[in-house]
């Protein structure tokens, strides 16, 4: 009836607004409450810089590196764009905290416009919810870069994941094409943590176009444009700051964290290493047998302490996640449920995966990449994984909401106890389930609960 969908959206407009209340006001007061100390979880550091880029956008200084390799210079910008002289250190530190929530809401709300899109109106209700309370307000009054990256990595991942699975038209290829690649450019300006990202895009789009080759030409010849306009935009857009990367460090990608740190055993001996000899403002004054490097590492460590560090990497995740903010127990609901279905699906999935294996392609690299990476750069890290790990739960997300919203999947049933169990059930269980928890337990988590790591 259209008096009952007016109705609906009507519901679902003052649920988001009741909520967006609610969610600023919880973050403020975690922001005055919990968040007290600027020095912790870097903070200071970006608030630094945001006031030398500002000095630098007025001449007051002359041009610096923002960040010295490690912070990124986005981010920065956002602060400086609302600092002024006037203020003292502590007052810039409670007014940022605050841009920080207010930014957090927009990049919410984009967010919930883009799973409106996508997905149906309860799954797409749901995902905004676990965003938005399982770690995004646990986040947002902090003066870091993070929610930032968070959001634009997705961003880039959604647009990579479209053109592999997408059918190829030119127009709207390209379209993507540079978006994505402009995407992932201020993902990296934001944190530089996005080439394995853009390697594993080009990767399976490669596969695609060479398996297109002979029976789809035309497709194939659209996705190969689309691989390199993605890298070109990518490059266009991140080309002043490789350039000063080449002028000062010798090359195009440096980052200190990724070229040195990440090979220490731990941060410790990360913090007397390359550190102390001006990695931050040239290639460090040390003996080049000296420098840590992936070949250095695997030289000097056996196949056991690699596979320690790992583990140790992967149980911190979980636990972490169980111990801190509060997406874990859906993604246990969400990947228990999506299993189920592609098990009792399997032979339709296998179908789909033949007619175009590219996106499967890019998601188990993507899987395995960034979550060996987490796990191995875990004890260097200081803080633990679950800052690394969350840039990573809204593709998770969306990815399995998207299945369980496909056509050959929702369709799925099963009989508990003679009663008739849908997917639609099971997006209802969530929608309760966080309606419970928003309404009793995120707040005192949130008071309780540093999340600045």
């Amino acid at each position: 009836m259209p008096g009952s969908r007016v109705d609906s959206k009507v519901l679902r407009v003052a649920l988001f607004v009741g909520l967006a209340i609610f969610y600023v006001v919880a973050a403020t007061e975690h922001a005055s409450r919990v968040n007290t100390l600027k020095a912790r979880g870097d903070q200071s550091g970006y608030l630094a810089d945001g006031q030398d880029l500002y000095a630098n956008w007025h001449g007051e200084t002359p041009p610096i590196m923002i960040g010295e390799r490690n912070r990124m210079p986005l981010y920065a910008a956002f602060l400086a764009a609302f600092w002024s002289p006037a203020w003292s250190d502590d007052d810039f530190f409670i007014k940022a905290k605050i841009w920080n929530i207010y930014l957090s809401l927009a990049l919410l709300t984009v967010l919930a416009i883009v799973f409106a899109y996508y997905l149906p109106p309860l799954p797409a209700t749901n995902l905004t919810l676990i965003v938005a309370f399982g770690y995004f307000i646990f986040k947002a009054g902090y003066t870091q870069a993070e929610l930032l990256f968070y959001f634009l990595f997705f961003i880039a991942f959604l647009l990579f994941w479209d053109i592999l699975g997408r059918p190829a038209r030119l127009g709207a290829t390209i379209a993507r094409a540079a978006a994505a690649g402009a995407a992932a450019a201020l993902a990296h300006l934001t944190k530089a943590a996005m080439p394995p990202l853009l390697a594993i895009f080009v990767l399976a789009a490669a596969i695609d176009v060479f398996r297109r080759r002979s029976t789809e030409p035309k497709a194939a010849r659209a996705k190969a444009g689309a691989v390199i306009l993605v890298c070109f935009a990518f490059l266009f857009v991140l080309s002043p700051y490789l350039r000063t990367n080449k002028a000062v460090f010798g090359r195009y990608f440096y980052n200190v964290n990724t070229t040195f740190y990440m090979w220490y055993d731990d941060w410790p001996q990360a913090s007397v290493g390359t550190i102390k000899h001006g990695d931050g403002v040239g290639w460090p004054k040390m003996p080049a047998e000296d420098l840590p490097s992936a070949s250095k590492y695997w030289r000097e460590h056996s196949i056991v302490q690699i596979a320690t560090r790992v583990a140790a990497g992967f149980w911190d995740m979980v636990d972490r996640s169980y111990k801190t903010y509060w997406y874990f127990k859906y993604v246990v609901l969400y990947l228990a449920c999506t299993l189920a279905v592609l098990i009792s699906r399997r032979q339709d999935l296998n179908a789909r995966i033949r007619v175009n294996p590219a996106p499967v392609v890019f998601l188990v690299l993507y899987a395995a990449v960034y979550l060996f990476g987490i796990a191995f750069y875990a004890p260097v890290s200081g803080t633990g994984t679950t800052r690394f790990v969350i840039a990573h739960l809204t593709p998770l997300f969306f990815i399995l909401s998207l299945l369980l919203a496909r056509d050959w999947l929702n369709t799925a049933e099963w009989r508990v106890a003679g009663t008739r169990v849908t997917l639609q059930h099971f997006h209802m269980l969530v929608f309760i389930s966080l309606l419970f928890d928003i309404a009793f337990l995120i707040w005192p988590r949130l008071m309780t609960t540093y999340g600045g790591f």
